[in-house]
């Protein structure tokens, strides 16, 4: 389930346009000039507004790029559930939810190899493993859940729960790919998620059958280590 702002997280009128100003310059600052050549001083004078009043809104770069973390995860949620309405079927309903994410990044790729560099470090706070991006992670997660929940495709009860996670680490690596492919049209990339998801739904379809079902536990087992 997508988590709700609370109340001490909304804000309206001139503090909200504020922020949104302050957010645009950060992102437009990251992709042209680079993340790491951008300083909280170079977006406030580029909004024209006082540092001070910069780190009202963000504290560090790193809440910036968690905002847009946040923001491109509540749209996404937004259009799986509209997608969910006129199609059951899963593979298409996965596949919508990783390209709809690449869409979303397209024209970001300078400032999202950010990501790339953070991603394998969970101490990191812009890594997707981080308890900083704990509830973003969440939320993630969820949307692949709220797939699963009502698609006319058959599986195994067992992996009802630990599905979505499985789905989501393959949109991770999928990421990834599509941020240093430079084949034409991120072509490779795509050859990867029609490839990818055959593959999955054909072990999918295997592991209904009793002779795995020793295997399926199996490999539950491992993913319940990688959740501690």
């Amino acid at each position: 389930m997508i988590r709700k702002k609370t109340t001490k997280q909304k804000e309206t009128g001139k503090s909200q346009q504020t922020r949104s100003l302050l957010f645009k310059t950060a992102i437009l600052s990251f992709q042209k000039e680079g993340y790491d050549e951008t300083t909280m001083r170079t977006i406030a004078k580029k909004a024209g507004l006082a540092v001070g009043a910069s780190y009202y809104h963000f504290k560090t770069k790193e809440e910036i790029v968690l905002e847009f973390y946040r923001t491109t995860q509540e749209e996404a949620n937004i259009q799986n559930i509209e997608f969910c309405k006129s199609n059951l079927d899963l593979k298409d309903r996965i596949k919508n939810i990783i390209r709809f994410k690449l869409g979303q990044f397209i024209g970001y790729e300078k400032f999202l190899h950010v990501l790339s560099r953070s991603g394998g470090d969970p101490k990191h706070p812009l890594s997707p493993f981080s308890k900083e991006t704990k509830q973003i992670r969440e939320d993630a997660i969820s949307i692949f859940r709220n797939a699963i929940l009502d698609s006319k495709n058959p599986f195994p009860s067992d992996l009802k729960e630990d599905l979505p996670l499985l789905f989501w680490l393959f949109q991770l690596g999928i990421i990834y790919v599509w941020l240093f492919d430079e084949s034409t049209h991120k072509r490779k990339t795509e050859l990867l998620i029609d490839k990818g998801l055959d593959l999955i739904f054909q072990l999918l379809k295997l592991s209904s059958l009793p002779i795995f079902k020793s295997v399926r536990k199996s490999i539950l087992s491992l993913v319940n280590l990688f959740k501690k």
